[in-house]
């Protein structure tokens, strides 16, 4: 994946790997949960030195000598840490160091968390282990500061829309997409499969502009699926974003279609603490999401605290 190769946690970590400095333990941040498992994997062949056939071994997780935890679309638990722990003393088997991958560990309950914390601080010869984590507050200070940290929380917008002309070129609403993606890959890549990102953000900026408890039951009754309703959140939260930006006269910052009318008179409905707070809240909602909280009920209490700001 040309686009991440080019970022700073790619070019630490190869950097480490050529000057055998590299670490027992990183943990990469990065809010792009659809990518963040490939990105692992990306720094894997990197930490392994692999070659063509390990790279495509790793990519189809199939490589002996790395193994990668959850299995696709689980939560890691306390069972998968035992089995990592009993596999973490048995010699590689043609590489001359094993790795661990850890994705999502952001889902992860603290008890299978606080098993690692003794093979993270003293872990066996050649044993290296990377984390990855849609967001640092769920990741146990302990498992933090046995690791080095990598942060990657966006992209540049330009570097968006290139990787966006080669993978879609037949979207001719790159320029927005990229704009609306708020830096993350994942996020560009659902707008540019899905419809038109001007209706999406025309939606999102009208609900600003027009919430009110009255309308908060119909609001919620248009999401009764999670991952879209995660999705619309994503994009709600860039819309009190651009809002804040015209609040605060920084119009340079804001990057809006059609619906920028709409952003500029929800401007004037809202004080600037209420549009920092908005995105606090939204934030948070895409958090209790992640733990399956209930979604009507986490979406009601959303828009109820926007509104008493």
């Amino acid at each position: 994946m040309t686009i991440f190769t080019e970022s700073r946690p790619y070019k630490i970590v190869a950097g480490d790997a050529a000057g055998g400095t590299l670490s027992h333990a990183y943990l990469l941040i990065c809010p792009d949960e659809r990518n963040l498992r490939g990105f692992l994997k990306e720094l894997a062949k990197l930490i392994l030195r692999a070659d063509e056939r390990a790279s495509r071994l790793i990519d189809a997780e199939a490589y002996a000598d790395c193994r990668v935890f959850p299995a696709e679309g689980e939560k890691m638990n306390v069972s998968d840490v035992r089995d990592l722990l009993d596999d973490c003393y048995i010699k590689p088997a043609e590489n001359e160091r094993k790795l661990f991958v850890l994705d999502r560990v952001q889902d992860m309950l603290a008890p299978a968390q606080n098993k690692l914390l003794k093979v993270l601080e003293e872990p066996p010869a050649n044993v290296h282990f990377l984390l990855g984590a849609a967001a640092e507050f769920p990741v146990l200070t302990t498992v933090r500061s046995r690791t080095k940290r990598l942060e990657l929380f966006s992209f540049a917008e330009k570097d968006i829309e290139q990787y966006l002309r080669e993978t879609y070129p037949h979207r001719a609403d790159l320029r927005e997409i990229a704009a609306a993606s708020g830096g993350i890959l994942g996020r560009a890549q659902e707008l540019a499969e899905g419809g038109s990102v001007a209706d999406a953000d025309e939606e999102a900026a009208l609900l600003a502009l027009n919430l009110s408890p009255a309308g908060i039951p119909a609001a919620c009754r248009k999401f009764s699926d999670r991952a879209e309703a995660v999705r619309f959140l994503q994009l709600l939260r860039l819309t009190y974003r651009n809002i804040l930006f015209l609040k605060l006269g920084l119009e340079d910052l804001v990057r809006a279609g059609r619906e920028e009318k709409l952003l500029r008179r929800a401007a004037k409905r809202y004080s600037q603490a209420a549009l920092v707070r908005a995105q606090d809240k939204i934030g948070q909602t895409e958090r209790d999401l992640k733990f399956n909280a209930n979604l009507s009920a986490s979406l009601e209490a959303l828009f109820y605290g926007i509104l008493e700001g």
